[in-house]
Order: C-alpha cells, then structure tokens, then sequence
C-alpha cells in the first residue's frame, strides 16, 4: 500500500447548514452507486476502472466520508479534487457511534472490532496531495489515528476483492450506551451483536449519559456553538468508551 504523509490538524469545513441539521443528518446520504467525486459533484460509474485506482491511497469511508455532500465541503477549495468512491464490503468490524463530538456537534463514526458482522461501506482512493487536507479534517493524533489494515479482505460491490486498505479510528473510542455500543444505522450491516441507531437516537443516548435535562436540538446548539462545553462533554463520555484493538492493524500516523 501507498506510504502515507503529510501535516497533522484539525479543520472543520464550514457549512451554511443549519447546526442542527448539519449534525442530526450525519452522516449524510451515500449513493447506492459508485461514483468518482469531481468538481464538486458525483458522477456515477457502473465500475470503477484500475486506472481509477492507480497511484491513490485506499481510505476506508465509514460515514461522512462516503458522502458526496461531505467531500464537497471537505474540498470545497480544491476544485480539481477528484476522488473515485467505491462500495465495499468489510468483515470482522462494524461502524458505531464513538464517544467524539465533532466539531459540528455530530457524534461522530467509528470502527469497532466485531468478529461476525460484515459491514457495507466504501473506499475513498485518494490521490496522495489530497491526503493533508483528509487528515486535516479528521483530526489525526488527536480525534482520530490513521490505521493500516493490512490483511483486510475487502470485497467490492461491483465485483472483485482486494486486500489492505487505510482508515480512520477515533482515539477516543466507541460509546458505551450502558450495555455496550451501537451501530449506525445508515450503514448496513449483516450480524450485529448489539442495536443499531440513528444519529437524533445517539444524540439523545448522549444526553442521559450526560445526565443532562434538555432536548436534542438545544444539546446540538450548544455544543456546536461552545466548543469548551463540548470538549467538556466529550471528556465525560470517553471516560468509559469502549478501545479499538484489532490484530492486523497498526497506527501509522504523519509525523
């Protein structure tokens, strides 16, 4: 796979959305098509070819990052940004609800360890210059590692399997709801251990973690607008989040 580098740090994209909406819509529609993201928009393919591929860094895309909505804001700068995003099929993980409120007050997503689900995600191939911004706008060596998964056994949707790719694992770890995590229930997923939630539902699960007495949109408000009382809150949700740890992985973040 691609060695990866480049300069750590967060950037949070700016949106004219609404806080509320931006965070309650997290993690954003994803086609059911592959596509290759370009001047802004998403251009569906039936197939991605290799050349697609060639020289980029397979990024496991397990929210946001699936979204076309979500990459042009990410790039929204970056005009000549092209990025191919193709489904996949990963086993062994599930993508749930971590215990990181971004930094537009979404609980965020993250990889967990689950040795039976098979999880339907995507791959963003990134060309290596875009890789900065990507690491910028997860917060790598603070929110987020970035994690090699060497012996991954990928399957594409459209046909054909790889193996290794890249991805993103929040450091602060997945959300304990009291009896353990919960998916995300924008993501397929075949044999999950445990329930699966929307973001309002997670949210909501946050504020009586919290042991708070406010609704959903009031929590979101706030957290969007006051990052102190965010970190504040976030620092007591993580304090039982449950760790990733998965044989075949290694951090591998820029220096």
């Amino acid at each position: 796979m691609t060695t990866i580098g480049g300069p750590a740090g967060l950037y949070v994209p700016p949106s004219p959305l609404d806080p509320v909406q931006r965070a309650l819509t997290y993690p954003y529609t994803a086609p059911d098509y592959d596509y290759v993201f370009r001047g802004g928009t998403a251009a569906a393919v039936v197939r991605l070819a290799d050349a697609d591929r060639e020289g980029r860094v397979p990024v496991l895309a397990i929210g946001s990052n699936r979204a076309p909505e979500q990459l042009a804001r990410k790039f929204a700068d970056m005009p000549d940004a092209e990025i191919p995003v193709e489904r996949v099929r990963i086993r062994g993980f599930d993508v749930v609800h971590s215990a990181h409120l971004s930094g537009y007050a979404a609980l965020a997503a993250t990889l967990l360890q689950a040795p039976e689900v098979s999880a339907q995600i995507a791959i963003t191939w990134i060309p290596p210059r875009l890789m900065p911004r990507m690491h910028a706008t997860e917060g790598i060596g603070t929110f987020y590692d970035f994690v090699a998964f060497d012996g991954l056994a990928v399957e594409r949707l459209a046909g054909g399997a790889m193996i290794g790719a890249y991805g993103y694992v929040c450091r602060l770890g997945a959300l304990d709801f009291g009896d353990g995590p919960r998916g995300l229930s924008a993501v397929a997923a075949r044999f999950r251990p445990w329930p699966a939630i929307d973001q309002r539902a997670a949210q909501a699960a946050a504020i009586a973690r919290l042991d708070l007495a406010c609704d959903v949109e009031t929590f979101v408000r706030e957290n969007a607008a006051d990052p102190a009382l965010r970190s504040a809150r976030e620092a007591k949700l993580r304090r039982d989040a449950i760790a990733f740890a998965a044989p075949g992985t290694r951090v591998c973040n820029p220096a």
